[in-house]
């Protein structure tokens, strides 16, 4: 009697032992499943913003700069012309300029503005030496169309039937691209004493040829 109560204790320890095993198995179990959930859900959301293009996206990513500023050819002549027997030289130095605003044509194209250095002497003597900017001509050009113009020419005016008393240049402001055909034309007399005065062009005949629009070249690195 006492042997058979011994054998149904042990067989109820080992029962007990073996449903307390199997619970700590299912626990483990339950416990790695729900890391595998959560290690899964953590990825795909990684992965599913990973393309940036959700509404509440906190990153911006700047736009690249594609469009680039034109700049006309420089100018850089000298010359000289007599007045009543007297040898006047001079030298006209046009560049784009760093310092002016970028003009915006009506094509929405960029450009930057030029500036023009004369220098006149009488017998190598300066009697005149001045820049120019479109903005010395604003009399004589449109209020609406400087935003768009540029100071685009300067040349000397050959026309003989003028005045031959002074020097006479013409300073064109207009559009830098050529074929839009907006032009000011504003002439410039100077003195045999350098005074300088300015009225609208009318008889033009220039040389050399550059006092037309060049064709603008593309300034890399803006």
């Amino acid at each position: 009697m006492q042997k058979t109560t011994s054998l149904l204790k042990k067989s109820k320890l080992r029962s007990t032992l073996h449903a307390s095993r199997s619970t700590l198995n299912f626990s483990i179990c339950t416990l790695q499943f729900s890391l595998f959930i959560f290690l899964s859900a953590t990825l795909f959301s990684c992965h599913g913003n990973k393309g940036g293009n959700t509404e509440n996206d906190s990153i911006w990513i700047a736009p690249q700069q594609t469009d680039s500023i034109l700049s006309l050819d420089e100018i850089n002549a000298t010359d000289s012309h007599k007045i009543n027997g007297t040898a006047f030289t001079y030298t006209i130095r046009m560049a784009p300029s760093d310092s002016l605003p970028i003009v915006v044509n009506l094509d929405g194209t960029r450009y930057k503005d030029n500036i023009v250095n004369l220098t006149v002497s009488k017998e190598q003597q300066v009697i005149l030496n001045r820049n120019f900017t479109k903005a010395s001509f604003k009399d004589f050009v449109p209020k609406n169309d400087m935003s768009n113009c540029a100071l685009v020419g300067f040349s000397y005016n050959l026309n003989e039937t003028a005045d031959s008393t002074q020097l006479r240049f013409i300073a064109t402001v207009g559009d830098p691209d050529e074929t839009a055909g907006v032009n000011y034309p504003t002439e410039i007399l100077i003195s045999p004493a350098g005074h300088v005065t300015m009225q609208m062009a009318k008889d033009i005949e220039t040389e050399p040829e550059y006092d037309l629009n060049q064709d603008p070249s593309e300034d890399e690195g803006v």
